[in-house]
């Protein structure tokens, strides 16, 4: 699959996902206002019915013909309304109408009542019926036959006259009536969350699927660059090869020439190209051999006290023995003092060698790299300083990733397979170290690393 096809294919995707999750959205919200406006009508109506029963009974007790045309309710805030009676309101009846009209609307919900007392100016009462309403109007229903009384309007009357305490409530009040009740709703989001829940189990669907279409998608991409690292450490190994073996391929050619005994100096530079070159394919045979082996198993290190000044000087050494040629200085700093560190040696080495062999390769001019030994007081610092053409800082974390080497287009001029600070990022944190990369301005990178004491 082509990049632009898999990019076509992330776009279209992620468009349709978008689309899924508008489309939702929309419809939640549609359905969350058809919620509230029917939760609105149902309360709206049944609190009239309240008022209209509280209205036919006080006209039916006291001969009274108040109009229930008066009836008005006004929602104050989001679960509080008041309703309009103009006329005396009985907490006990109050209580029994609004239990019975709410059980009539299905409107299972807590809730608290209270009345306006023209005295104090104050809603008063605020009773609270939470969770037994229907329990309650059904047990005095039966209270009220076994009472023998005519409705069960009227021993709701006589029964809670007594028990009904005055009290003031913190409820608003109303300035535009007189006779009025107010009823208030704690918990009216259980009312929605019951209406809605089979979408929260549709969206959690959904958001599974999204999460799976998400991680396909990682794996596609994921998919895609491996095959481009791949490809590209294919084409860097070929052309890694490729040089060194036409080389010993020409060498042996001309060594194979019976008159080329008679030229020693002419034999001895062909033999030194086939032993340049081997030691070339060795090394970076070497390099994809100790990747694997790292690959292959869990990192074992056979860590022993080195004495670091030494062990630096050592490993210079046989750095510089297998360069051809002396145009480069590589300075090494170390502190008066001892400085011993618990270390692998071989891989301690091989970080050392790769480190230097990056300078050498990125630097186009004469290398040049001093590296300098820090003590702190609880760690120790060794750090590489060149001055080649240095690292941008959009690539400082991407150079330690395998394969990974900083796009050049189609120039090639820098061997290698992007193995090295890989295998570098490897030993060092297996030792429980840190590796950090800086500029050297005016130009150059300074690798240090940090080794806790």
């Amino acid at each position: 699959m082509g990049r632009n096809t898999i990019r076509i294919v992330i776009i279209l995707a992620t468009i349709s996902v978008l689309g899924i999750l508008l489309i939702q959205f929309f419809f939640l919200k549609n359905t969350a206002d058809l919620n509230e406006t029917r939760f609105h009508d149902v309360a709206t109506q049944a609190l009239k019915n309240v008022a209209r029963h509280l209205i036919e009974y006080n006209n039916k007790t006291t001969g009274r013909k108040t109009n229930t045309n008066i009836i008005e309710v006004d929602q104050i805030s989001n679960n509080y309304y008041v309703v309009n009676v103009n006329d005396e309101i009985s907490p006990s009846l109050l209580e029994h109408f609004l239990i019975k009209e709410f059980k009539k609307y299905n409107l299972s919900l807590d809730f608290e009542y209270a009345i306006y007392d023209c005295n104090s100016k104050k809603m008063v009462y605020g009773i609270s019926l939470k969770g037994k309403n229907e329990a309650l109007h059904r047990e005095t229903i039966q209270s009220s036959k076994k009472a023998g009384c005519d409705s069960d309007e009227e021993f709701f009357e006589d029964h809670y006259r007594a028990k009904v305490e005055k009290k003031i409530c913190p409820l608003p009040v109303s300035k535009k009536y007189t006779y009025y009740f107010g009823v208030y709703f704690p918990n009216r989001s259980k009312y929605y969350s019951n209406n809605i829940h089979t979408w929260y189990v549709v969206n959690g669907i959904l958001f599974i699927v999204i999460l799976f279409f998400s991680y396909t998608l990682y794996i596609l991409v994921k998919q895609r660059k491996l095959s481009e690292i791949q490809k590209n450490f294919i084409n860097n190994l070929t052309h890694e090869f490729k040089t060194p073996i036409a080389s010993i391929d020409l060498s042996a050619r001309v060594l194979a020439d019976p008159a080329i005994i008679q030229q020693p100096k002419r034999l001895e530079k062909y033999s030194g190209i086939i032993s340049e070159q081997t030691q070339r394919l060795s090394i970076q045979i070497e390099k994809v051999l100790q990747m694997a082996s790292i690959e292959k198993k869990k990192l074992q290190l056979e860590k022993q006290e080195i004495e670091l000044p030494e062990f630096l000087k050592k490993c210079v050494g046989e750095f510089e023995n297998s360069q051809s040629g002396d145009h480069y200085t590589i300075e090494v700093s170390i502190p008066p003092v001892p400085v011993r560190i618990q270390a692998d040696p071989f891989h301690f080495c091989n970080v050392i060698y790769n480190i230097l062999d990056n300078a050498f390769k990125y630097s186009y001019d004469k290398p040049e790299i001093k590296i300098r030994v820090e003590r702190d007081q609880d760690h120790v610092e060794i750090s590489f300083t060149d001055h080649g053409i240095g690292i941008p800082k959009q690539y400082r974390k991407q150079i330690f990733d395998r394969f990974f080497r900083i796009p050049t287009g189609n120039v090639h001029n820098v061997k290698g397979f992007g193995l090295g600070l890989d295998y570098v990022k490897k030993i060092i944190e297996g030792h429980g170290w840190k590796i950090r990369v800086s500029d050297n301005l005016p130009k150059g990178s300074i690798f240090a690393i940090i080794i806790p004491e």
